[in-house]
């Protein structure tokens, strides 16, 4: 979902890349890694693979911690023996969440409250013991959303349309991000050298579950009374942490957008909102 969204906007800000995804390349495989990296000459590798089914990694814990931590390992590695800065990203699920005012790039993470989590927090780990601190970025962000593969906004705009009413949990905090600004805070903070830990999220949070899912509602002008609910009505198999929004102290404010103006952004680009056609 990132990979697809990001490249346009590094090309448009003067990077040059080459991508790499499965099966030609596979950050758990040292041979692969090493296959796919020779003969590229770069200054930064950034890292958007990991294994990302929260709910799924409950049962599936080993396979979390192969791609979310040994890979990260490995992928660390290899930036290591080749000298190159790795950017990788990160989530909010890193913090148990419990502090009400958010939690800033260097507040202490852990511990986690599902494997998704630990997992996440062990590939940084990894890349601390592995890397220098000058040739490292660790980017944490959350409730990621674009255009392609599952997210929450694409969720809730297609249940919508079919039902007249929707129950969305109203007590889990976090900020909105599109993939698009999460990609051009990445290019701001690699601009300024930024090395060590960074929240790239967009701005204007902390909201809820609800919060969001009623203007995903409002801005696709759908007929959907949005209630809210706690998340004991809705139990998943994997705790969700509660106070876990992410404070961006990093990038600059001008590469900060707002997340209602984000998604509004985003829901018109899709042809929905603003007196725009509503497609299922």
């Amino acid at each position: 979902m990132f990979g697809a969204d990001a490249r346009p906007i590094f090309e448009d800000e003067g990077f040059e890349l080459t991508g790499g995804d499965l099966p030609e390349v596979d950050i758990t495989d040292r041979a692969s890694l090493a296959a796919f990296m020779e003969g590229k000459s770069c200054d930064a590798v950034l890292n958007a693979a990991a294994f990302t089914n929260v709910d799924g990694a409950e049962c599936q814990r080993m396979e979390a911690f192969r791609v979310n931590a040994q890979g990260v390992r490995t992928l660390a590695e290899a930036c290591q023996e080749r000298k190159v800065l790795l950017v990788h990203i990160s989530s909010d699920y890193v913090f148990p969440g419990h502090k009400r005012e958010g939690y800033k790039p260097f507040d202490k993470p852990g511990p986690a409250v599902n494997a998704y989590g630990e997992s996440k927090l062990a590939g940084e780990r990894a890349m601390a013991e592995t890397l220098p601190s000058n040739q490292f970025l660790i980017c944490r962000t959350q409730w990621l959303y674009g255009r392609t593969g599952r997210s929450f906004v694409e969720t809730i705009r297609k249940v919508a349309q079919v039902r007249g009413t929707l129950k969305v949990v109203n007590d889990q905090w976090g900020v909105p991000t599109r993939t698009t600004e999460l990609a051009r805070q990445i290019c701001a903070l690699l601009k300024l050298k930024a090395r060590g830990y960074a929240h790239t999220v967009g701005g204007g949070g902390p909201i809820t579950w609800y919060d969001f899912a009623k203007e995903i509602v409002a801005l696709s002008e759908v007929a959907c009374d949005v209630q809210p609910c706690t998340s004991e009505e809705f139990p998943r198999p994997a705790l969700r942490p509660e106070q876990a929004w992410l404070v961006n102290t990093t990038v600059p404010k001008g590469a900060v957008r707002h997340w209602r103006e984000s998604l509004k952004e985003y829901l018109e680009e899709r042809g929905e909102g603003g007196g725009g056609e509503t497609r299922g």
